[in-house]
């Protein structure tokens, strides 16, 4: 009993192999008359490729009885039934690619869709390469098994339905021993499955890691090549490299017996109605028409049938796509971005009592404090103290475990995401300009602002000079990354970029660390200069831009405290923050 109950938990297994077409009904909900009119062509075409073997026989049936008027019949309902199956599998095989790239056009927009409204958490557990893996490779795998599903494992499933019916008609023995060759190819199929499954698994994880090994030394050439690390990438690629060539053999290895043992059953099969049909023949003296064209049917359905074998390894493959790539699809981890109202909070900002824990550690603990309207704040520190963190909560990148956050009087978790982040724009350590022009990064988000706006822009960041002095200007390309451009440049261009929305608070994470100190300054003049209402938020650790604000806090273990003297208390900042600012300017020259 037990032994039956695992055959049938196999054989549902098995089945999966169609779970791919439910996964990408979804999908195609408008393409559904579509895939009906191809799966209706392939079981006409399956049908009418039947009918040339039977028409054979009746051919030689023909010829053994010496009716010439019969060979002609025959030969003439040949050619029209094999035009028609010709007209339905081009129907077959375009319907086919059009649902399939229907689908990986649909799925790869709505993957994209929802990777824009993941989570920052999300981003910082997954790696780029792998990401790229599930958002190209494994969707087109979906695609690839799409296309051989409509245009051959369905096809070959009616064949051996037409098969049956058409030996039954003939000789029912034949039919028999046909039936009988069935469970030995599904079980030959549900053994190919299972072995292979795991092992497309692994191939995915290791080609993702094959992407990420490769983009970080494209990336971070200069890095392996200043610590002479070459080799020892090239040994960390080969080693993932290897792997994965390992486990593709290993599928290959498996796909090479299957796919030849498919054939053979079928072959068998065929051998035995031509031994049994021959004796029948030879001692009935009967026409050898119906043997043919029994012979015949086997012969049409051996190269499908051999084909199965590498219908399922595209079935398991898509599979093992399917589950990464439902990875991107979960909304669990999604924010809710509403863009109906576009109304911009406004106020002050007021953190009350937050606190935020990361794998078990308080990075931020009671943390407590206001930036009224229109002032110029800063917050110094330790590296590692929590600084980026506390900022990356006003734009509720994160939200906090304890504690509120609030912009005039609306908390900021009650206000919708699109209007919080029109009115907050944050410029991080990390500058990320996207290829294209100096324009369009200034522009992004903001397309609809006119040349006058972006030129403003550059001016208060203090890049228009730089910019208009190059060849093309504006127009300039940046190149991936902003790669042209200096650490200094880069920033600048992204200051503008935030200045250019005109933000109601703007946060500058340590966002002119590659800037000198007198453009620096000059850049915060020209904010409060041009920018009158606007509210800045500084996390710095240098003592020309800490002079500078109206107010100063520093965030120590988590815990923040005011600096009310910044003349008095100016040493204790610096000595906290670990930095050294030989060099920088006193507070006369500000």
């Amino acid at each position: 009993m037990s032994k039956f109950r695992d055959m049938l938990m196999r054989f549902r297994g098995f089945l999966g192999v169609f779970y791919p077409m439910i996964f990408a009904a979804k999908y195609l909900a408008g393409k559904r008359q579509v895939m009906i009119s191809v799966i209706a062509a392939g079981i006409f075409a399956s049908a009418t490729r039947l009918l040339i073997p039977v028409y054979i026989g009746d051919a030689v049936t023909a010829i053994e009885s010496m009716s010439y008027s019969g060979v002609m019949h025959v030969s003439i309902l040949i050619i029209i039934v094999s035009s028609i199956t010709g007209g339905l599998q081009f129907v077959v095989s375009y319907g086919s690619q059009y649902i399939s790239q229907r689908f990986e056009f649909s799925m790869r927009d709505s993957v994209f869709h929802h990777l824009m409204r993941k989570r920052f958490k999300f981003f910082e557990t997954q790696t780029s390469g792998d990401l790229l893996s599930r958002t190209t490779m494994d969707i087109h795998a979906i695609r690839n098994f799409l296309n051989m599903l409509f245009s051959q494992m369905l096809p070959t499933i009616f064949l051996i339905v037409f098969a049956l019916y058409f030996l039954l008609t003939i000789n029912p023995y034949f039919a028999l021993i046909f039936l009988l060759s069935v469970p030995l190819l599904i079980y030959a199929g549900m053994a190919f499955q299972r072995k292979q499954r795991s092992r497309w698994r692994r191939i995915r994880t290791y080609y993702g890691q094959m992407n990420e090994r490769l983009q970080e030394n494209i990336v971070g050439n200069r890095v392996v090549r200043g610590f002479s690390a070459e080799d020892l990438e090239i040994g960390r690629f080969s080693d993932t490299t290897e792997s994965y060539y390992d486990e593709y053999i290993e599928v290959a290895r498996l796909r090479g017996f299957y796919n030849n043992l498919m054939p053979l059953i079928v072959s068998a099969a065929a051998t035995a109605i031509l031994i049994y049909g021959g004796y029948i023949d030879v001692i009935s003296a009967s026409d050898v028409g119906p043997l043919v064209a029994a012979v015949n049917i086997f012969s049409v359905m051996s190269s499908p049938v051999s084909s199965f074998g590498r219908l399922i390894v595209f079935s398991e493959n898509a599979r093992a796509g399917i589950e990464r790539v439902s990875l991107l699809t979960d909304s669990t981890d999604e924010e809710d971005v509403d863009t109906r109202d576009r109304v911009r909070p406004d106020g002050d900002l007021r953190i009350q009592d937050v606190t935020f824990i990361r794998d078990g550690r308080k990075i931020l603990d009671s943390v407590s404090m206001v930036v009224p309207k229109g002032e110029f704040a800063a917050i110094t520190g330790k590296t590692g103290t929590g600084k980026t963190t506390l900022t990356g909560l006003i734009p509720r990148f994160y939200d906090p475990d304890e504690g509120n956050l609030y912009i005039g009087s609306t908390e900021i978790s009650r206000i919708p995401l699109a209007n919080l982040r029109s009115a907050v724009s944050l410029v991080p350590q990390e500058i990320n300009l996207l290829s294209g022009t100096i324009r369009e990064n200034i522009a992004f988000g903001n397309e609809d602002v006119g040349d006058d706006s972006v030129r403003d822009a550059a001016r208060t960041a203090e890049i228009a000079d730089f910019i208009e002095s190059l060849p093309d200007a504006y127009d300039t390309q940046v190149g991936e990354r902003g790669i042209t451009l200096s650490g200094g440049q880069k920033q600048r261009v992204a200051l503008a970029r935030a200045i250019v929305s005109h933000p109601s608070l703007l946060i500058l994470d340590d966002a002119t660390s590659s800037v000198d100190p007198d453009t620096e300054l000059r850049i915060f003049r020209n904010i409060r200069k041009d920018l009158r209402d606007i509210t800045v938020l500084l996390v710095t650790h240098r003592i020309s831009a800490l002079k500078f604000a109206d107010r100063v806090w520093k965030l120590d273990e988590g815990r923040i405290v005011p600096v009310m003297d910044i003349s008095r208390d100016l040493e204790g900042i610096t000595s906290g923050a670990g930095i050294s600012y030989t060099g920088v300017g006193n507070a006369s020259d500000i």
